[in-house]
């Protein structure tokens, strides 16, 4: 996915595999990073559809930890635009990790 959008909320309530292990998010463009309302909410929701997708998961009998990838295509990403806290109650249960540059 490459940047949150509608679509990915619906994708990500879609997911029903209990060998689910990682999910990748290449992002294209910092913009999507600068702290206005308009992506804050966007960031906020595909927190929230994580969240619920672990709970629906585990329900389903999940025994992993779930990990985004956040892979950035250019060498700077939240910490230039003020957003360090990345996807925060999804880290709550699962694992972000954050990759500049191609990786």
């Amino acid at each position: 996915m490459t940047r949150p959008r509608a679509f990915h909320e619906d994708l990500l309530s879609s997911i029903t595999s209990t060998e689910l292990r990682k999910i990748i998010f290449r992002v294209r463009h910092t913009l999507c990073w600068r702290p206005s309302p308009e992506v804050v909410d966007r960031w906020t929701r595909v927190d929230e559809q994580l969240c619920g997708l672990v709970t629906r998961l585990h329900v389903m009998g999940y025994c992993h930890t779930l990990e985004v990838d956040l892979r950035f295509e250019i060498a700077d990403g939240p910490e230039k635009h003020g957003s360090t806290d990345v996807l925060p109650k999804f880290k709550e249960r699962g694992v972000v990790t954050i990759h500049h540059g191609n990786p």
